[in-house]
């Protein structure tokens, strides 16, 4: 089957079917607010420049009124399918979210809401029931699950408490039930997030109003759950840490070592920054400045991975693992042992097929089903794409997808 799969990279959504080229698919209200927030900095540096402008240097006054290139980070958040090939995602910028519909054979965006205080993630949508499931974030440092309707926009809360619960899951085939990942946080007198549980896995059944506990393990953080028709739970699997931590002697022999460097750097750039606004120059040319960093790597588990990125693990030189083998793909029956598919898994999804499609941040793969419940074992592992920094993938229906390749 030739599958179109839609994955994010750093904030963009990318589109590959086949073997077509993958395509980026840009947010034309993204780029729009992109525009707007642009031109209102621009205004307000022409009302501040001021005094300051007549004690800066002709170079620097030249270089001032350049058009600045800066942009406002607009990031797409989260992707899910729909009927029809077609697929909702959110899209977040520092000012507001909001949810929208793609359709990628007329390339054509819908915008469904908008608002200054719409920040919803981990989309899953079930044509069954026309609800839309999702994770709302708060401040607090907690999440909570809850349900839209793509036509009314209003999420109704689903969980509530002092926890995480993400990345909910509509169960195939089943009364209005889903799964999804939690865990308990703890704090500390001033009511700050000091440490969280490792989390599992539960289950919301609509139907009878309750939640069932489906696998945990207390030195693993159970993540990102899906549910097929047959019964059988897929997550990943990661080696659980906590906040705090042991005390790591090693590391504060070496902050401290590395302490004078920091504080000179840090000097340094604090002159660096006034020799460019008075003279429009840096104290280092242009062959020794720094490249823009990336932004940091987003998991299931809510936590980023730094944006120095661990060597390799496994895989191809041009694919490598950004995560380590210990992230493991898992299927798991009911009371049965979990099962190991792939290693070194960042994120992954279910193909209608019953083919498995997993990401290591760097590639996608394919785990071909044999439809007897197994595994062909002479191709388990094909690559479909290579890409940078993907964070999470999603295959899409499509009518054209039902020949074989």
């Amino acid at each position: 089957m030739a599958l179109k799969i839609a994955y994010l990279a750093q904030g963009k959504l990318y589109l590959k079917q086949g073997s077509q080229a993958v395509q980026e698919i840009e947010s034309e209200f993204g780029q729009s607010v992109q525009d707007r927030r642009l031109q209102i900095e621009r205004r307000q540096a022409m009302r501040n420049r001021g005094i300051q402008t007549m004690m800066q240097s002709p170079q620097a006054r030249a270089q001032a009124e350049q058009p600045s290139e800066a942009t406002v980070p607009v990031s797409i958040t989260s992707i899910c399918r729909m009927g029809s090939g077609q697929l909702f995602y959110s899209l977040e910028s520092a000012e507001l979210g909001g949810l929208f519909r793609y359709d990628p054979e007329q390339q054509k965006e819908q915008r469904l809401f908008h608002n200054t205080e719409f920040h919803i993630g981990d989309l899953d949508f079930s044509p069954e029931h026309n609800l839309l499931a999702c994770t709302k974030a708060y401040p607090t440092g907690i999440s909570n699950l809850a349900t839209l309707d793509p036509e009314r926009h209003r999420p109704q809360d689903l969980t509530e408490g002092d926890s995480v619960d993400s990345v909910p899951r509509w169960i195939q085939h089943k009364k209005k039930s889903i799964v999804y990942q939690s865990a308990g946080v703890s704090r500390n007198d001033q009511g700050y997030v000091i440490n969280r549980a490792p989390f599992c896995i539960m289950e919301l059944d609509f139907q009878k109003q309750d939640i069932f506990t489906l696998a945990e393990d207390p030195k693993s953080d159970l993540l990102g759950p899906q549910c097929t028709a047959d019964g059988w739970l897929y997550y990943i699997r990661r080696p659980y840490k906590s906040f705090g931590g042991a005390f790591n002697l090693k590391q504060f022999l070496k902050d401290l070592i590395l302490l004078p460097v920091r504080l000179i750097h840090a000097v340094f750039q604090f002159f660096n920054i006034f020799s460019q606004m008075m003279t429009g120059q840096p104290l280092i040319n242009a062959t020794t400045r720094q490249k823009t960093e990336r932004k940091p790597l987003r998991t299931l588990g809510g936590m980023f991975l730094p944006q120095n990125l661990p060597k390799k693990h496994a895989g191809e030189a041009d694919a490598p693992a950004l995560v380590p083998p210990s992230w493991q793909l898992v299927r798991q029956g009911v009371q049965g042992m979990p099962e190991v598919l792939a290693k070194s898994v960042l994120a992954y999804d279910l193909a209608p097929d019953g083919s498995v499609v997993y990401t290591n941040g760097s590639g996608v793969y394919k785990i071909r089903a044999d439809g007897n419940g197994g595994w062909v074992k002479a191709r388990s592992h094909e690559r479909l794409l290579v890409g940078q920094f993907i964070e999470s993938v999603t295959v899409l229906p499509d009518s054209a997808a039902d020949v074989t390749d």
